[in-house]
């Protein structure tokens, strides 16, 4: 799966103009936001689960871009994410149903969508593992207006 998406061991890439673009609307860079989206900035990955329609095989996405959620908004929403987890919070991607995908700086994965706060993945490889197995994230919270 990470091969098609365009990624390889070798891939670093610029990421100074995202992580400027977040910290103006209110994100602040962590080591493991950098180290993560150097990898996978700007790639998109279709996975499982997917759906039949029409007899074409339609699948789910992940995009590793950002720029999608660097809103103030979405940056507020972020911390009343992370208030409810108790680690910081910085987007990586957004995928097909709506889900932002943060990272922490320890190098877990949650995902937001409204005022729902879901667990995804405890490492890189748990997240990529997920998104191939189909694997959902799975609500843990939801913070109150």
């Amino acid at each position: 799966m990470l091969t098609s998406g365009g990624w390889n061991p070798d891939r670093k890439v610029d990421i100074e103009s995202i992580c400027g673009l977040l910290e103006s609307v209110g994100f602040a860079s962590i080591p493991a936001s950098k180290a993560f989206l150097s990898e996978f900035y700007l790639l998109k990955f279709d996975h499982n689960p997917s759906l039949e329609i029409n007899g074409v095989e339609s699948f789910c996405w992940t995009s590793f871009d950002p720029a999608e959620v660097a809103t103030g908004r979405d940056a507020r929403i972020a911390e009343r994410c992370s208030e409810l987890i108790g680690e910081d919070l910085y987007p990586v991607g957004t995928d097909g149903f709506h889900l932002t995908i943060y990272i922490t700086d320890g190098m877990k994965f949650f995902a937001g969508r409204d005022s729902y706060v879901l667990s995804y993945a405890d490492s890189v490889a748990g997240l990529f593992g997920a998104m191939q197995g189909g694997r959902r994230p799975e609500i843990i919270g939801e913070w109150q207006l």
